[in-house]
Order: structure tokens, then C-alpha cells, then sequence
């Protein structure tokens, strides 16, 4: 590689550097910021599942801040390289605008890549292991998975609620238990209880005392003439299986939790049955639009950088905010119509990133005829 090559690349891999880490944290921090609260305040989870947690958040900030990042780094790199006039001195040397792009051109070609295997392969994975996160922590620490006056919904077949949790003691507690057509079987209340695990057997155990509770027949539950009200018990024990709730996740996976060869399956599934495929076929285009984008955006930022000529990273920073907004904007519209076909949503999703890539070849051709 020739030394203009290489000093163009380093200088716009520094620059990216800097910009994934900042949108990243950020973008990191804003999705993150009320699950972490009610992690660290209501859970009582350690730094471990802190850690993890941000972990298998961040492949989802990378789709979106790989292509901002790319965008600001255009900006700002050459922006600097403009206000230190290397980009007059390259071009007085016979060197044209295109052959100092290419460089930086090839790198968000990589960047796009990642991206794809970011958004394709690896984001979904992740969004799957952090649904599954907090019961897999409740098998070390089963307390973190009992909310204080929050409606548990957590295990299949209940709903827990209890007013306040110490050690592994909880208090006022109150249980519906529920059929397989969510109609409630028996509700309880117990005055209070304790908490273990059967780690080996992926199940919590329950040990309530001083429990009052009505019960209904399980034939007929919405039946209420039936009910039994007034039974007591001086210890009721509640086994919670914690492993039925995380094959009740694996069966109910969603499409932003596939990954691309389960989303083909499942576009090929719905179609063999008759069903419209639009909202899979939505998810798989969205993936791949946000992976180009990466290219597209530093097509356009070149000759923005170029133009602005000055050093402030604000600039930068500010130009690759809106432009990633307007790109934004499209990609929500495109999902709002996800369900109506004749309005073509993959085009209105697409229309971003032609339209991106068209205006910066012709920016960049503009630019270099001066």
C-alpha cells in the first residue's frame, strides 16, 4: 500500500475510533439507562450481570452507530484535511478527489460487513440471551427475579406480587395461579415466605406461611358461585419452574430475535401456510438497508466534509445526527406500512440510502471539477 493510502486510512481510523465509542456509549446509555436502574435498585443484581447485561445490549447500539460513526468520520476526517489544505496539495500533485476517497470508500465497504454480521447474526443472538438474562441470574439469585409492587409475570401458570423482600424472606405476598387459558385457578395471600432454589432442577421454591386463599374449580373457574373463599393453610409451599419459562421464551422467539437463515425459514413457513410474510420480509430488509448505510453515509460525507473545511468535531457531529434522523424517519415510515404491501415499504425503506448514495456522487463530482 502506498504512503497516501496509508496515512488517509490511519487518519480515518482514528476518527472512527473516537466516534463508534462516543455514539456508542451514548446510544448505550439512553437505551439502557431505565434497565440498569431497575437491574441495580430492584433487582439487587451484581456487577457481573451489570456487565453481561450491557454486553448483549451493545450488537443493537452497533447497528446504529456504525453508520453514524462512519458518517462523522467522513465529515471530520476530511474536513480536517480540507481546513490544513492536504486536499489542495494532494490535487496539485496530479492525485484526483477519487483516489483520496477510495481509501476511505474501502473501509466503510468493512465497516458495512461488520455491520451485516452484527445485525444479521450476531444482534439477534444477544437480543435472545438477554430476554433470558434475568432467569438464568435467578437461578444464582433468585430474589432479583421478585420485584417489590410489580405484577411478576415472569413464571408460566402465575402472577406474583409482594410488598417488600430482605435476605430471601418476602412479605405480604399475594399468587394467582392460572390455567392454560390465563383464566386464574386460585388466588392466595400469604403473610410471608422464603425463598430457595433447586439449581440441579432449574426451579425456585416458594415456602409461604400463614396463608389464606380462595379457590375456584379448575373445570369451570369463571364460574364464581364455585368458588371455595376462606381456605388457610399454615404452610403452603410454591414450586416456580424456571426452566419451562426459558423453553416458553425459545418457542416464542420473535423476528427481531432471529437470525437472517431463521427469518428466510420463516418467510418460507408463513408463505407455505398463506399467510403474508410482509412484517419477516420488513425485518430482513431493515438489516441489510442499516448494514449499507454505513457505505452510504460516507459516500455523502465525503464531499460534506470537503465543503465544511473546518476543524470543529460540532459540525461533524451535528451534520451526521440529522442526516442519520432523516434516514431514521424513513426507516419508521417503511415499518409503519410494514402490513400494507401496495404502499411498497421496502422501497420507502431503500429510498434513503439510493437517494443518500446518488446526492453524494454528484456532490463529489461537483467538488472535484473545482
Amino acid at each position: 500500500m502506498k504512503i497516501l493510502p496509508k496515512y488517509i486510512i490511519r487518519q480515518a481510523l482514528v476518527t472512527l475510533g473516537v466516534t463508534v465509542a462516543v455514539f456508542t456509549f451514548v446510544l448505550l446509555l439512553v437505551a439502557s439507562l431505565k434497565r440498569l436502574s431497575d437491574l441495580l435498585v430492584n433487582r439487587n443484581v451484581g456487577l457481573t450481570a451489570v456487565v453481561q447485561f450491557l454486553l448483549l445490549a451493545m450488537p443493537k447500539v452497533l447497528m446504529f452507530s456504525l453508520p453514524m460513526a462512519m458518517l462523522a468520520t467522513a465529515l471530520l476526517a476530511f474536513g480536517r484535511m480540507s481546513a490544513d489544505n492536504e486536499i489542495t496539495a494532494m490535487r496539485a500533485n496530479g492525485i484526483s478527489l477519487g483516489q483520496v476517497a477510495t481509501p476511505v470508500l474501502f473501509l466503510a465497504s468493512m465497516v458495512s460487513a461488520l455491520c451485516l454480521y452484527v445485525s444479521t447474526t450476531l444482534m439477534p443472538q444477544c437480543q435472545f440471551q438477554l430476554k433470558t438474562l434475568l432467569l438464568r441470574i435467578g437461578l444464582e439469585r433468585p430474589m432479583a427475579l421478585l420485584e417489590e409492587n410489580v405484577a411478576i409475570r415472569d413464571f408460566p401458570g402465575y402472577i406474583i406480587c409482594l410488598s417488600h423482600k430482605k435476605g430471601n424472606v418476602i412479605e405480604d405476598v399475594t399468587i394467582y395461579e392460572l390455567g392454560e387459558d390465563h383464566n386464574t385457578l386460585s388466588r392466595f395471600h400469604a403473610r410471608y415466605g422464603v425463598v430457595t432454589t433447586k439449581v440441579n432442577q432449574r426451579k425456585v421454591l416458594l415456602d409461604l406461611y400463614d396463608v389464606r386463599g380462595d379457590l375456584r374449580d379448575r373445570e369451570d373457574p369463571t364460574d364464581l358461585r364455585k368458588i371455595r373463599a376462606g381456605a388457610t393453610a399454615a404452610h403452603y409451599p410454591v414450586e416456580l419452574d424456571l426452566g419451562k419459562a426459558l423453553r416458553s421464551i425459545a418457542s416464542g422467539k420473535t423476528l427481531g430475535d432471529m437470525t437472517f437463515p431463521e427469518l428466510s425459514d420463516e418467510i418460507r413457513r408463513l408463505r407455505a401456510q398463506g399467510h403474508s410474510p410482509a412484517p419477516a420480509f420488513m425485518e430482513a430488509h431493515q438489516r441489510i438497508a442499516w448494514s449499507a448505510a454505513c457505505f452510504t453515509f460516507t459516500m455523502i460525507g465525503i464531499p460534506l466534509g470537503l465543503k465544511t473545511s473546518r476543524r470543529e468535531t460540532s459540525i461533524g457531529i451535528a451534520l451526521s445526527l440529522s442526516l442519520a434522523m432523516v434516514f431514521y424517519f424513513f426507516v419508521v415510515l417503511a415499518n409503519a406500512l410494514k402490513n400494507r404491501p401496495s404502499f411498497y415499504p421496502e422501497a420507502i425503506l431503500w429510498f434513503p440510502n439510493v437517494l443518500f448514495e446518488v446526492l453524494g456522487l454528484w456532490m463529489l463530482w461537483w467538488v472535484a471539477r473545482k
